[in-house]
């Protein structure tokens, strides 16, 4: 572990990052207090093209080989890709929401994915070319050492299924089906 998602494509992703955060309400003027706990995680339902038998073995292996919620896989959107050349970061702390990077890095657009230590994380403010400080979301999973790169053509992070009890479909024409929901495995 972690097995490698196999390379049949995406047909439909959903994608969020969940928080947890409380809020509590005055019942008789309304005031609010706003905790924001340490907790976040990125959560998403992702379904795949019609695959023949074939091209199915391979997921139907995938899926069985996590057993259930014990395994742990690599997967990343395969729609963001980059040219970003990858960037070496100085330390950081656990739950920092910014580092910086070494002199003479491009531009980082916000809404970039890079990842780093294995986990996904997404730029939250434009980077402009020659500045050093990336902000991002959410926050570091582990401390950073100095030289570490960052990768932004296409992240993965370290996901698992939220089921043990994982299936597929398949129809009269033999074509296999696979829907399944993830969460980020911290």
């Amino acid at each position: 572990m972690p097995l490698s998602f196999p390379s049949v494509g995406i047909q439909n992703m959903s994608m969020r990052l969940k928080r947890v955060v409380a809020v509590a309400e005055s019942p008789f003027t309304l005031d609010t207090q706003v905790y924001t706990h340490q907790g976040a995680r990125w959560e998403a339902e992702v379904s795949l093209p019609p695959l023949s038998h074939a091209e199915a073995r391979s997921v139907e292996a995938f899926i069985v080989g996590l057993i259930g919620r014990e395994g742990t896989f690599t997967f990343g959107n395969p729609l963001h890709t980059s040219t970003l050349s990858a960037n070496t970061v100085s330390s950081a702390a656990i739950r920092a929401e910014s580092f910086t990077l070494g002199s003479g890095t491009a531009a980082v657009s916000a809404g970039t994915y890079f990842e780093l230590n294995d986990y996904l994380y997404l730029v939250t403010q434009d980077k402009a070319a020659g500045a050093t400080t990336l902000n991002f979301q959410p926050p570091l999973r582990v401390a950073v050492t100095s030289s570490q790169a960052v990768k932004y053509n296409l992240p993965k992070s370290l996901w698992r299924m939220t089921s043990n009890d994982i299936g597929w479909s398949i129809n009269e024409a033999s074509f296999y089906g696979f829907t399944f929901a993830c969460v980020e495995a911290l």
